[in-house]
């Protein structure tokens, strides 16, 4: 099917009131996930409730750009994505660009709106001279694979899961052998995972 590129939506910056259209596009992101029968780490109800404060603060980051997708301002969202600045203090480049939960309604897609939201985040990522670009999506999402593929960003590391029962099931007795270990962690650690990344 061939995507067809809706210029009836508007791509804006996100405001303060537009904070609970963003809650709501947030859980139903967080809901696909489950749908999609993927075994991830996922929201707490404690961490729903602060989606708002969450929000507020994404708003006011100088190294953040949140936008929205609508047709008017009084109308409800339709589609939202963010890009984020890291810095990286050892490591070569010293900064990156994450492009974060880009979501489109699902009866809106294949409008382009998806397109259009990245393509704004990436003039934010060229404003600040950031080339070196991530992404997180879920394994079998082939539309965001589709999407992520044609602007040329590539598979680097695999994030599997598991439950710990089947774990050690598959390795048997010789499970009640392992001693317990006791595992450190530094503050002087960073560690990024990535799904996908582009560097220009």
């Amino acid at each position: 099917m061939r995507t067809v590129n809706d210029m009836r939506y508007e791509i804006r910056p996100a405001a303060a009131g537009d904070i609970g259209e963003l809650v709501r596009m947030q859980i139903a992101l967080q809901q696909s996930t489950l749908c999609a029968g993927t075994r991830m780490l996922r929201l707490s109800p404690c961490s729903t409730a602060r989606l708002h404060e969450y929000y507020r603060a994404q708003l006011a980051d100088d190294g953040t750009h949140l936008l929205v997708a609508t047709t008017g301002e009084v109308a409800p969202m339709v589609g939202m994505g963010m890009g984020k600045i890291w810095m990286h203090a050892g490591y070569v480049p010293p900064r990156s660009g994450e492009l974060i939960d880009v979501w489109v309604e699902p009866g809106l897609r294949r409008r382009g709106l998806a397109g259009r939201i990245v393509g704004r985040l990436l003039d934010f990522f060229h404003l600040y001279r950031v080339e070196f670009l991530a992404v997180n999506y879920v394994s079998g999402n082939g539309p965001a694979e589709a999407l992520w593929r044609k602007l040329g960003f590539s598979p680097v590391l695999v994030t599997a899961t598991a439950e710990r029962s089947e774990a050690v099931a598959t390795i048997g007795p010789a499970a009640s052998h392992i001693v317990p270990m006791v595992c450190r962690r530094s503050a002087a650690v960073e560690q990024t995972v990535a799904v996908a990344s582009l560097s220009g």
